[in-house]
Order: C-alpha cells, then sequence, then structure tokens
C-alpha cells in the first residue's frame, strides 16, 4: 500500500463551504492531496498543467446556457485535451439524477455519482476506492 503522498485529486465545487469542508476532511484523514478549484475555468488550468490521480467534479443538470461548466472539464480531460491521463477515475457530485444525465455520465466513463446534500463520509469512501485503483496502477 502506497501513502496518500503522491496520490492527488482534484476538488472542483464552486459552493465554497462544500469544497472546504471536503477538502479538509480527505487532507485532516490523509486520504489524499486535495487540489481545490472554485470555478471551472480554474480547474481545467490546474488539469492542464498539472497531473492529477483522480478528481472530484460538480455537475450542474440541466446544462447551465451560460458557458464552462463541470461537464466540459470532464469531456476536456477524457479527450486528452488535460496533463491528466484520460482514464482518471472521476466522480461527479449532482443535485439530482435522471436516466438522461446518468447515460451522459456513464458515457464520460464516470466513477461514482454522489447526489447533494451526500455524507462527507460518502466522499470519504468514494476518494478512498479511487486511491485503491490508483494503487493497483503505480509501481510499488
Amino acid at each position: 500500500m502506497h501513502s496518500v503522498e503522491g496520490f492527488d485529486i482534484l476538488l472542483v465545487e464552486p459552493n465554497n463551504l462544500l469544497r472546504r469542508t471536503v477538502a479538509l476532511t480527505l487532507r485532516s484523514l490523509g486520504t489524499a492531496e486535495v487540489t481545490e478549484a472554485a470555478t471551472y475555468q480554474t480547474g481545467h488550468q490546474m488539469s492542464s498543467r498539472r497531473r492529477f490521480d483522480a478528481a472530484v467534479i460538480a455537475v450542474e443538470w440541466p446544462l447551465p446556457e451560460d458557458g464552462y461548466r463541470g461537464l466540459t472539464l470532464i469531456q476536456q480531460i477524457r479527450s486528452g485535451g488535460c496533463a491528466c491521463a484520460a482514464s482518471m477515475p472521476i466522480a461527479v457530485l449532482v443535485e439530482s439524477c435522471n436516466t438522461e444525465l446518468l447515460q451522459v455520465l456513464g458515457a464520460c466513463g464516470i466513477s461514482r455519482i454522489l447526489i447533494k446534500p451526500f455524507r462527507v463520509r460518502d466522499v470519504i469512501d468514494t476518494v478512498e476506492k479511487m486511491k485503491a485503483q490508483w494503487d493497483k496502477t503505480v509501481p510499488a
């Protein structure tokens, strides 16, 4: 088993309280090294410059009309438009999930869908599973 050092996740969540709570909890438990982004543009800039091992990204549905959002960021990662591996595990945070969104997220290879409000423990469990998956791919 590897230490948390080296397991980096990108957390993209516009809600400051939720983002900070999740990030601080993951850090304090030693689950992951967390890089926070309050906007999708910032998340894209970070993922374009730096490789992450996993991501947790908020997604709005239905898609807003006013530009860049979580689904766009996920599609850019999956298409290889970032420094991250296109196949890295991604979990999403959503307000609700219908059949259409489920199909879209499935097509994007999403690892886990967390519906708000969720327990912080659910995010911790999700990140721990992503880390376990990462541990299997990293040479000892």
